[in-house]
Formats: C-alpha cells, structure tokens, sequence
C-alpha cells in the first residue's frame, strides 16, 4: 500500500472554494446595493437573497465555532461530499476540506489532524477515492445542484437532520432539476476512479511527492485533483498498472503532456482516445412532453366519439329543465361544469392543440401542425409488432437470440417519435395536455353517476354517449374501437416516456423477450402508467388490429427510414419560411394510420 501524506494540499480544490465565496460576497454586496437605492425584489431576487445570507452567514458561524470543521460552498465539493458518505464506500466520512486539505470524520480542522497519531494509514486512501472522483467531476466539467442551509444531524457536518437536529449545515438543493443528473455523474465518476484500485494510490503518492515543495517526504505536499485524473486516464491509455517498475517516470510523461512541458510534436505521440458522446447528457427527448401526449390521443378519441360534445347537450337539457335529476351529486356536477364553461378549451382550440401534437386536420389554417407524427407512429408500432413476431418465429424454428438489426431498428423507430412528441409537447401544448387529462377525468366520473345512467336508462358511460349521439348529434361511432386506440395510445406514450434511458442508449435491449413471454404484473399494475415491454406489445398490436392495418403495411412501414429533421426544442420559423408553409396549406394526415386515412381505415376518415 502506498503511503499517501494526509495533509497533501489540493489546489485547484482550495481555489474553486476561494471563488464560489467571492461570488457570494458579491451576491451579498449587489443585494445590499439594490436595498440601499430602495429598488423592488422580485421573488426571485428575495428568495436568492435569503439563500445567499443564509450561507454566509453559517459559514460564519462555523468558522467561530470549535465543535464543528469549518463550512465550505463549493456545490461540486458539497454534492460529492453528501454521496460519498452516504453510498462512495469510504472508511471515513468527508466533513470539510480546509485550503484544499481534505478533513474526515473525528477532526474539526487541519491543526487536529496533526496532532494525531498514524494518520496516514488511518485516512490515506479515503484521501486518494475522494479526490480522484472529485477530479474526475471537474475534468468532465460537471455541473453540480445549488446549495441551501438545512438543519444538521447531531454533530455531523454535510449530513441533514432526519431526528435529532443539532446546529444548521450545507447541503445540495435534492429538488433542483440539476440534482439528477448529478447522481448520474457521481456514480460514473466513482465507479471510473473505484476501477483503478490501488494504481489510484500509488499515483497520488507520486503526484505528491513531486509536488512537494519541501522535498520529499516534506510536509506541504501540494496537487491538483484535475491533473490527478487526468494522469490515471493517461496512464490506463497507455495501459500503464499501478505495479510499474518505473511508475514515477510514468506518471511524469503524463504530467509532461498534460502541462505541455515539451510540447513540440506532442499531437503525434497522443493515443486516439474519442470521446463517448452517448454519456453526454441527452435533453432531446422530454420525458413530461411524451407522456402528456397521451391525454391529447384520449382527447383526440373523445371527439370522434363526440364525447365532449355529448356533455355539452347533456348540460344543455339540464339547463332547460329537460333531464329528470333532482338535487343531488348529479346535479352539482352538471352545474359546475356549466359555471366552468368560459375556463375550458373551446371545439376549435381542442382542434388546434390536436394539430399542433398530434397533426390531426381541423386546426386553424395558421397553426403550426406536426406533420410528421402520423409516419413516425406508425413505423414505431409496426416496428414493435414485425420484431416481436421475426422473434417468435426464431423462437420455435431457430436460434433463441434475438437479433441485433431489429433490436436497433425498433430503437430507432422509439427515438424518432419520442423526439417528435417531446418537440411538440413543449410551451401551451404541455398545459392544454394537463387540462385536457383533468377535463376528461371530469367527463367520466360525470358519465358515470348513477343518476346520469338512470336518467338515460344506460348501464354505462359509452351507452350514454351513444344514445345521445345517436339522438342529438347525427349519430353514433363504434365506442369499444376507439376506446381501446385511447388506451392503446396511453400505453404506447407512456412507456415511451419511463424508457428514455433505454431509448437513447445505443447498447442493450429496447424490448426484453423474457418479459413479452413471461409477464408478471402485480394485482394494482397499472398499463397506463408504468407499462412494462407486454403491454407495449399489446398496445401496438392492438393498434394496428383495430386500424384495419395489413401485415404487407406492417412489414413495409417496419421498414427503416432517415428520420425527418427535428430540433430538440421549437426554433423559431422566420417570417418569410412560414409564410410559405402557410401558403401549401395543411397536409395533416389521420392520427396513426397508413396515407392519408383516419383512425380507422379507409371508412375512418376524420370527420370534423
């Protein structure tokens, strides 16, 4: 085992510190300036202000204090310090660091720490783990969550109080969107720097000692974490081990190229070593923007069952005294939703958002319609449904291995539509999407009272919705066919949405088998929700079963394509491009189906 000096000084460590307290500051002196000319805090600005107090003014405090080491800010130290305790493995927690020495638990400063005995075996490698994943978040550049004053647990510094608060510490903020992502970054970064074993050891050993301006073996050894990191990488390219008779040269010619201490012709000497884009963090596809489009398909099925406008007569004859409901829970309903009416979406704007995600016809001749959906749905059920048939034949006449093309045809099939549902999912569509989930839930539980299936004389909601189709509105659709594309539709956006890692990964299986033939789905399982690889298959099979669509449109549509170009986010069109969009007018073909069909074949033509 390597002898690492416990009180090795980590720059680039101290400095970040020394940098995130000056902005700080200067955040404490601009909100003070900002009082003083009398000028008005946003909320924002309040909320920022009283965060920015608050740390200061524990780290304040802390520095007064001898019971506890001294706060740091630092939110990349801070996050990784709160998961190296809780989940890194090592043999002493982190508390603090001070000027870039790092100090664990049973010392409150550095000035303790020299005064015990042996501490180099006692936290030496804790040292060389720590700041290893430290440097490696640093050389990735990663971005760590915001950090907020909680209260603290008993004596513990960068631990949050769970039942015996004790004092106030600094800890991430585990809400901010960043937080996630962060987690994914630690853990990688951990793992990498757990991989190079005691070759991490042996390094920081050397980086010591060569840094050590006191001579070797002195007491003010100093490095950089960065360089530290960056040297192992080196060095497993080069593939040089920790048991290297002349690791020190080793580790020097690393640090050679790193410093860019002889430089001339160094491009030629570097191995090729391209990065891995797919551990880049991936925000084309929104997860919230998928799964909202499945309210707009339950929505968009509603109005071809004119479900929306069967309330609306059915509140109509509540009005006009014509329904037999006296008082009661019926009766409320009905009133509210009439009270409510000036709040909901009207026809036409239901119309417009169903374009908009969806590119159903019926939108305003100006909209911006999605074009591109009724292809990529449809390439992605097929898809499904072709690969998972191709596998049940290989099951009974060939090999059980499931095959690699198909496996990344369907992958490429679920990325191209779950980008085009996140990329129209984005701005009002993703709100009217929520209303439209709220709305309907509304328009069943109302369907469904007892004394609105009375009054009718329907043992359910769809028996209602047909007789007063039928009766008032020029006539009744097929219930049963349209419910289950909503359902359908639900589970296909849905798992689409909980599968984006899966999605995005270039490696792995995008269906497993195992769980197509061997289902487990507990009694509260719900499809809707968290639909698992069988009920995907289902879902799509279905599909295409109730949309009348062929095996020879299945195997044709299952087919790859080059994806159509897509932004991750709406860029704005200029003046001129959409005015010319306008003029062709709208192409939207019908939700789901082959050509220029509606929902259900060659008789299901939209009818608006």
């Amino acid at each position: 085992m390597a002898t690492i000096n416990p009180f090795t000084r980590f720059g680039d460590i101290a400095r970040r510190e020394a940098k995130e307290l000056e902005q700080l500051q200067y955040q404490q002196r601009k909100f003070a300036k900002m009082h003083e000319d009398n000028r008005i805090f946003s909320t924002s600005d309040t909320i920022e202000r009283e965060r920015v107090e608050a740390i200061l003014a524990e780290i304040k405090a802390s520095i007064k204090s001898n019971n506890k080491p001294d706060e740091v800010c630092d939110p990349l130290f801070v996050a990784t310090r709160t998961l190296l305790n809780d989940q890194g493995g090592l043999g002493l927690h982190l508390r603090s660091q001070e000027d870039g020495v790092l100090i664990f638990d049973g010392f409150n400063s550095v000035t303790a720490m020299r005064k015990a005995f042996d501490l180099g075996k006692l936290i030496g490698g804790n040292v060389a783990l720590a700041t290893l994943t430290l440097g490696l978040l640093m050389t990735d550049e990663v971005s760590a969550p915001p950090i907020a004053v909680v209260a603290q647990q008993g004596n513990f510094t960068g631990v949050k109080a769970t039942d015996n608060p004790l004092g106030r510490t600094l800890f991430p903020n585990e809400g901010h969107p960043l937080y996630a992502e962060f987690t994914l970054k630690f853990f990688a970064a951990l793992g990498e720097a757990r991989s190079y074993g005691e070759a991490a050891d042996r390094v920081l050993a050397v980086l010591g000692d060569e840094g050590d301006h006191d001579g070797a073996g002195g007491a003010n050894p100093s490095v950089n974490a960065v360089e530290f990191a960056k040297v192992m990488r080196g060095l497993k390219i080069s593939k040089v081990s920790g048991d290297e008779p002349q690791l020190r040269r080793r580790v020097n010619e690393q640090l050679n190229k790193i410093q860019n201490v002889g430089s001339e012709g160094s491009i030629a000497d570097l191995s090729i070593d391209l990065p891995d884009l797919d551990t880049l963090f991936d925000a084309t596809i929104v997860a919230d923007n998928v799964r909202v489009m499945g309210s707009m398909i339950v929505s968009a099925m509603f109005e071809e069952l004119k479900v929306f406008q069967v309330v609306d007569r059915i509140v109509e004859q509540f009005q006009h005294g014509m329904l037999p409901i006296g008082p009661g829970e019926a009766g409320k309903r009905l009133y509210n939703y009439w009270r409510e009416a000036p709040n909901r979406m009207s026809e036409q704007e239901r119309r417009n958002f169903a374009a908009i995600t969806l590119g159903v016809p019926g939108g305003d001749a100006g909209a911006l319609v999605n074009r591109e959906f009724n292809d990529l749905w449809l390439r992605f059920v097929s898809s499904v449904s072709s690969f998972v048939r191709q596998n049940e034949v290989d099951q009974l006449l060939r090999a059980r291995t499931p095959s690699a093309i198909s496996q990344q045809q369907v992958r490429k099939a679920a990325r191209d539509l779950a980008g085009n549902l996140s990329l129209h999912g984005y701005g009002m569509a993703h709100y009217a999407g929520r209303e439209l989930q709220s709305q309907i839930k509304g328009i069943i539980s109302l369907l469904g009272d007892r004394d609105i299936l009375g009054a009718y004389g329907a043992r359910d909601m769809w028996q209602v919705v047909d007789q007063v189709a039928t009766y008032e509105l020029g006539g009744a659709r097929t219930s049963s066919r349209y419910r289950t594309l909503a359902t359908c539709g639900t589970i296909i956006t849905a798992w689409l949405a909980n599968n984006v890692n899966r999605i995005n990964n270039p490696t792995g299986q995008i269906i497993d088998m195992s769980v197509v033939r061997f289902p487990d789905n507990a009694p509260d399982h719900r499809a809707t929700v968290n639909p698992n690889d069988y009920e995907l298959v289902n879902a799509c099979e279905l599909w295409l079963a109730d949309t009348a669509t062929s095996d020879s449109q299945i195997e044709e549509m299952a087919q790859p394509r080059e994806a159509p170009q897509m932004t991750s986010k709406p860029i704005p069109i200029p003046a001129m491009a959409r005015q010319m969009l306008d003029d062709i007018g709208d192409i939207g073909m019908g939700l789901g189906t082959m050509g220029g069909r509606g929902v259900g074949g060659p008789n299901g033509a939209w009818r608006h």
